[in-house]
């Protein structure tokens, strides 16, 4: 059985990948077949290609389940300089940026700069997705949020985007962000927001209380 989470060290670079938090997207074995091959064992060969090549291709997986650190003195990854949280057509949140994730008390249970958060309210590894929305069904069709106005003033770069998953409730973002859809188009710009996480409201993404109607359990 292979462990949920493993590390690769290789001559110039390590990688980590943590099994909790990948969905599955193929970023990693589309981009770099010969490093990343389900196939073979170990599936993850860092020393199949350049340090550079390795990371670039890392930076594109969107749940933070894989990351690196070089060993030949490259630059280590940095964050998106404006934060930005994706909505994806019936799945998960991607946020990226300068991510840090608060339990409800205020302590910091992580920092990072890829998240992929759970909106469909049945994932097993709370708050992060785990790819159940595709065996639930999923569906996030419901009344569409209006776009921001475009004479809004630009989201700050490079501050933190504090994220915090309320018990049995949304997610809090407090701090500059951006929200789009899939395909681009930008629905929030601001500072707080309230994202839904049970599934159930009815202006996805943006929390309107269902959690509490259908009783939603967080943990």
């Amino acid at each position: 059985m292979r462990k949920m989470f493993q590390t690769y060290e290789g001559k110039s670079v390590t990688i980590s990948y943590d099994a909790t938090r990948c969905i599955h997207v193929g970023e990693c074995v589309r981009g770099l077949g010969q490093v990343f091959d389900t196939k073979k064992t170990p599936w993850i060969q860092p020393d199949n290609a350049t340090a550079e090549d390795v990371a670039d291709v890392i930076k594109r997986c969107p749940t933070g389940a894989l990351k690196f650190i070089r060993r030949d003195g490259g630059v280590a990854e940095q964050p998106e300089a404006v934060n930005c949280v994706t909505v994806s057509e019936d799945g998960p949140l991607y946020a990226q940026g300068r991510i840090q994730i608060n339990r409800p008390n205020g302590s910091v249970l992580l920092n990072d700069t890829r998240v992929a958060f759970c909106r469909c309210g049945a994932t097993m590894h709370p708050p992060y997705c785990d790819g159940k929305h595709e065996k639930t069904g999923f569906s996030a069709s419901g009344n569409k949020p209006p776009a921001c106005p475009a004479s809004e003033e630009e989201v700050k770069k490079g501050e933190i985007l504090r994220i915090t998953p309320m018990k049995n409730g949304p997610l809090i973002l407090e701090g500059p962000v951006k929200i789009h859809t899939a395909s681009g188009e930008c629905i929030f710009q601001g500072n707080k927001a309230a994202l839904c996480r049970c599934g159930a409201s009815v202006m996805k993404p943006f929390c309107d209380g269902a959690h509490a109607r259908i009783g939603f359990k967080s943990e």
